[in-house]
């Protein structure tokens, strides 16, 4: 058995299957609004409303420049590099501080989430995905042409990456899976396996939903945002 296959990561695990496409701000900020304000770990899995670039909270929009296509630009809150979303499967492992797992140690958190979804890749027929190791690493700042250690990889061909972040009010873990398909049933498996119980969901609480609507104003479509990370206005 290979040594990423730890599971269950959690007791009990939120899935929210976001049934509606959504800009840029707006997926960065309902990922920070449930970190915000969700009492337990969720897995959301969502799409994007047009082709859409993130890069990753310490990279330079400038520097970037014309390597960039004519897309949409957002900034995450989490590290990584560019990512650009055009068809691919877009998920946030999102941990509240009142839960321990928030205090996994960054590494770790990483193989563990990758190494569970590896073998959920595994499972559903796509045989030969791997977690990365360091003679696959490549320093480069697209994501998806650089594997980094413990992303998922089948041969040489990088599947999965992801960004986290870390802070007073929990873990964020923002991912994506390229080159392969999947659906609603796969992530409902994939969570089932990371979890003891898995309470799904139909929607976001008002809370959650007028917190995203200010983060999406205020952060994550602020200029200033995309090219200083500074905020309009203060935010946690």
């Amino acid at each position: 058995m290979p040594s990423w296959r730890v599971t269950p990561l959690f007791e009990k695990l939120f899935l929210w299957l976001d049934p509606l496409p959504r800009n840029g701000a707006w997926n960065m900020a309902l990922d920070q609004a449930l970190l915000e304000l969700s009492d337990g770990p969720v897995l959301r899995a969502y799409s994007w409303d047009e082709p859409t670039v993130t890069l990753g909270y310490a990279q330079n929009v400038e520097k970037l420049g014309a390597e960039l296509p004519p897309w949409p630009v957002t900034r995450r809150w989490t590290g990584g590099g560019v990512v650009l979303h055009e068809g691919d499967h877009t998920y946030s492992v999102i941990v509240p501080a009142v839960c321990e797992w928030s205090q996994t140690r960054p590494i770790e958190s990483y193989r563990l989430i990758h190494g569970a979804l590896a073998e959920a890749l595994v499972d559903s027929g796509y045989d030969g995905c791997r977690l990365a190791g360091p003679e696959d690493v490549i320093d480069l700042p697209f994501c998806f042409v650089a594997p980094a250690v413990h992303d998922i990889v089948k041969g040489a061909v990088k599947i999965s990456g992801a960004g986290q972040r870390r802070s007073r009010i929990g873990f964020l873990h923002q991912g994506s899976v390229q080159q392969v398909t999947v659906d609603a049933a796969f992530w409902r498996k994939w969570a089932s396996q990371i979890a003891t119980q898995v309470d799904e969901m139909s929607d976001v609480s008002e809370a959650m939903m007028k917190r995203a609507e200010f983060l999406a104003a205020e952060r994550y479509s602020a200029p200033s945002w995309l090219s200083e990370r500074e905020d309009r206005s203060p935010i946690s």
